[in-house]
């Protein structure tokens, strides 16, 4: 039985129909974050699956909410180790789980070390009409540059689209102590929910497929901490 799913999730509907970008624009956070025409993301997401290796499969690799809610319709699902890339908090979260006044923080793949999670196989003359959504999500901004990462599987590695940090965007605040992280975490709260059901939905999903992460797991026991003296 899968662990439950903590607040709101969005449909791949959401991301064809636009309703995600609306959502920024009825929270009135239009200028708190520059986002990527939808013809750019269009135009990426045509790039890498003309530059995708051969194979029957054309992967992508969750490390966070993709884990939870993919948000497409996928037709193979293996746990593997992406190389040259670790998972970190290292986004300022002013929309969606956070505020401007009031950030929380969110994932990406930081340079260096390695990171466990999944990739998700869509058979390629699928993956233009399932892979829209996706490109539509994780481009919303300027947070994640698309590139093709290796990953090791039991079934041999693969190369995936992995969406990686990008350090010039705005909004990335690089490594901070677990602590700091956690308080922001714990306060960071927006249009889509409050910023530790992203954090706890990652982590009880990671475990639930027995992929442990140390970081995530402290993280968690510092935000219920850190909640529990609030509510004291």
């Amino acid at each position: 039985m899968k662990p439950p799913i903590h607040g709101k999730q969005l449909s791949k509907e959401d991301f064809l129909n636009g309703r995600h970008d609306e959502m920024i624009l009825q929270a009135g956070l239009a200028d708190v974050m520059k986002r990527t025409p939808v013809e750019v993301r269009i135009a990426r997401r045509d790039e890498m699956l003309q530059n995708s290796p051969p194979g029957q499969m054309v992967w992508v690799f969750g490390y966070g909410s993709l884990i939870w809610n993919p948000a497409f319709e996928f037709d193979e699902i293996r746990t593997g180790i992406l190389y040259g890339y670790h998972r970190l908090f290292c986004f300022w979260s002013k929309i969606g789980r956070g505020t401007p006044e009031e950030p929380g923080m969110m994932l990406a793949l930081d340079r260096g070390g390695c990171c466990k999670g999944i990739v998700l196989g869509v058979k390629r003359e699928r993956a233009q009409d399932e892979l829209t959504s996706v490109f539509m999500r994780e481009l919303v901004g300027e947070t994640y540059h698309p590139k093709w990462g290796q990953v090791r599987t039991d079934k041999g590695t693969v190369s995936a689209i992995t969406f990686v940090a990008n350090r010039e965007a705005e909004q990335y605040a690089g490594r901070r102590p677990l602590e700091e992280i956690a308080h922001y975490i714990a306060q960071g709260s927006g249009h889509l929910g409050p910023c530790k059901d992203y954090l706890f939905n990652t982590t009880q999903h990671l475990e639930d497929l027995g992929l442990h992460d140390p970081m995530m797991r402290e993280l968690c026991n510092l935000v219920e901490r850190k909640l529990s003296l609030n509510d004291s």
